[in-house]
């Protein structure tokens, strides 16, 4: 069994979705991130950073039975279920470019929302937080440029593969505030994410977030 911590259209959404594809059974706990809300100390004890997503496996609320961080989550629940094939064997050549991925996306991509999203914490002077968003929408364009190139030889970004990378992305691409014209500009990421979006664990996970098309 699995508990899943989370806020409905935060990083969670990726574990969710994996969650849902590994057909494992499972248990969601909505975290409430609204700003001034404080976490409850038995959260913080999870996840000291009182962010979302967190997993707890096999019910088991211990130290090492404990993950935070939605790419080690979805990376962690892909090998543990490996007969949901969203993770290339240790031994495929595909696991280099599977490990490319999930960490572009998670060390590059999504840090580039999280300037936009929080401009604040970059800087003393709010004047310059428009600024700082114009940089990030700025960055996060030249970045989706560079995934929907290396979809050209997709459909997926393992090439015919379906895998969590893909899952990821999806995710990520929902956050559409600050890219509203990515679809318009990067079709082979249009495309990729209506292929991810129609699976229909995919589905049930987007329609929790209130996500769904």
């Amino acid at each position: 069994m699995y508990r899943l911590y989370w806020s409905p259209g935060s990083a969670a959404m990726a574990p969710h979705a994996v969650l849902e594809e590994i057909g494992a059974p499972y248990i969601l706990e909505r975290i409430d991130l609204s700003p001034g809300v404080p976490r409850s100390p038995d959260y913080l004890k999870l996840n000291p950073n009182g962010k979302v997503p967190t997993l707890v496996v096999d019910g088991v609320v211990d130290e090492s039975q404990v993950i935070y961080e939605s790419a080690a989550i979805c990376m962690y629940l892909a090998d543990r279920h490996p007969e949901a094939r969203l993770a290339p064997a240790v031994d495929d050549p595909l696991r280099g470019a599977y490990y490319q991925w999930m960490a572009y996306l998670a060390s590059t991509l999504q840090p580039a929302y999280l300037l936009y999203y929080y401009p604040e914490r970059h800087t003393i002077d709010e004047a310059q937080t428009p600024a700082i968003q114009a940089r990030a929408t700025d960055e996060l364009m030249i970045i989706w440029d560079r995934i929907n190139q290396a979809l050209a030889a997709g459909p997926y970004l393992l090439g015919e593969r379906f895998s969590a990378c893909d899952i990821y992305m999806q995710m990520l691409a929902t956050w559409q505030d600050p890219v509203p014209q990515l679809y318009a500009r990067c079709h082979n990421v249009k495309r990729c994410v209506g292929l991810v979006g129609a699976r229909p664990a995919i589905h049930r996970m987007l329609v929790q977030h209130d996500a769904a098309a």
